[in-house]
């Protein structure tokens, strides 16, 4: 927070160039950011006692570290690295609104916000360069995600839409006006379901968690990355969490999926909270029961679309907006799935979580089913 603050506190030259102040603010805004992942990754590798990296090693590492939390791709010999902790993300974006509160003024013209994304964009480029340093590279077009997508998302939280795409907005159907809103309400409930199948299953298992957390001798500041990197992708593992009871399943090593009827077996990666995982063998038949957490998440996202809508609107009003909210949520949690990546390398660990598109289609099913009869029940209601 210091560093931004000192974006706000420039001497009279730069305060006569607006952009030149806009500009400085966005790079004290990535250096923020950069900083803890660096700092992490130094001291950890220092910490561990077989750690043979140096500290250009660790540098770049924790480089590339923050831009993958911003969305990056990674070459990684033959595979690739596409595994964004989608709560480093969000921190990321949560960031660059404080950032460009702080450093902007209020009603900050074209001019000032692109200044301030160039500048940026440009912290992001000199972190590319560090990358260098280690073993893996990004992949250059992926570094439009951190580079320009989640300071612009931090940016539009802070300032609101530019003139043209708020005027395409307001030109929007009502439905999808009134839909969208509850569609990411409702995208939001269907991770947090995920996300507490998880932390259960998580319980259950802490024996074995542990035991691979112990396994690999990480040291303090070591563990203490493995820690904070396994917070970052509890989203990422609630979409693996959400998936599993809607039906698709997740996939671990070599393709072995886990579904209702059973889990397959397969060689997982050392990372302890994927120890919590179902055995290989097969599951209760109670197990799908769980598809009724997106049916009732289905019904909620129905009654609260139709707060939105008139009570006494006609019922094909309140279809279309009801189905505008399925549309959003599913397809929200679609594009977070894709960005959130199932990648850890090649070969056994090139296909990991949930299949984004096909958990979209079957989401978008059973939103439906529960939304529906939420309207089916408020159109009785209305003729009784």
């Amino acid at each position: 927070m210091e560093i931004l603050r000192s974006a706000t506190t420039v001497d009279d030259g730069t305060r006569r160039r607006p952009e030149l102040r806009a500009a400085a603010a966005g790079a004290l805004t990535a250096t923020a950011g950069w900083v803890l992942p660096v700092l992490l990754v130094i001291l950890g590798a220092l910490a561990v006692p077989r750690a043979s990296a140096g500290f250009g090693d660790a540098l770049g590492s924790g480089s590339l570290l923050w831009l993958v939390l911003g969305g990056a791709r990674l070459h990684l010999g033959a595979g690739t690295l596409a595994l964004t902790p989608l709560l480093g993300a969000a921190l990321l974006v949560l960031l660059a609104r404080v950032g460009a509160r702080r450093g902007l003024p209020e009603a900050p013209d074209l001019r000032v916000q692109g200044s301030w994304l160039a500048g940026y964009a440009a912290v992001g480029v000199v972190a590319s360069l560090l990358g260098l340093f280690s073993p893996a590279g990004p992949v250059l077009v992926s570094l439009v995600l951190p580079l320009l997508v989640i300071p612009a998302l931090g940016l539009a939280w802070a300032h609101g839409l530019p003139e043209r795409p708020a005027d395409l907005w307001s030109r929007a159907p009502l439905s999808l006006r009134r839909g969208i809103i509850p569609g990411a309400k409702g995208a939001l409930l269907l991770i947090a379901m995920g996300a507490v199948l998880v932390a259960l299953a998580t319980l259950i298992n802490i024996g074995r968690v542990g035991h691979i957390h112990s396994a690999l001798e990480a040291g303090f500041f070591g563990g203490l990355v493995l820690v904070l990197l396994q917070v970052a992708l509890l989203p990422n593992l609630a979409l693996w969490g959400l998936s599993f009871a809607a039906g698709p399943g997740f996939s671990t090593t070599g393709g072995a999926m886990t579904t209702w009827s059973g889990a397959e077996a397969g060689l997982l990666p050392m990372v302890p909270v994927l120890a919590a995982q179902p055995q290989p063998g097969g599951l209760p038949w109670m197990t799908h029961l769980l598809v009724l957490l997106p049916i009732a998440a289905g019904v909620w996202l129905g009654r609260e679309t139709l707060t939105r809508v008139p009570r006494l609107a006609a019922t094909q009003t309140k279809l279309a907006a009801v189905a505008a909210a399925v549309v959003v949520a599913a397809l929200t949690i679609g594009v977070i799935d894709s960005l959130a990546g199932g990648s850890m390398g090649a070969a056994r660990l090139s296909h990991l979580g949930a299949p984004a598109f096909v958990l979209m289609l079957v989401l978008a099913g059973e939103l439906a089913l529960g939304a529906f009869a939420a309207l089916a029940r408020d159109w009785w209601v209305l003729r009784r």
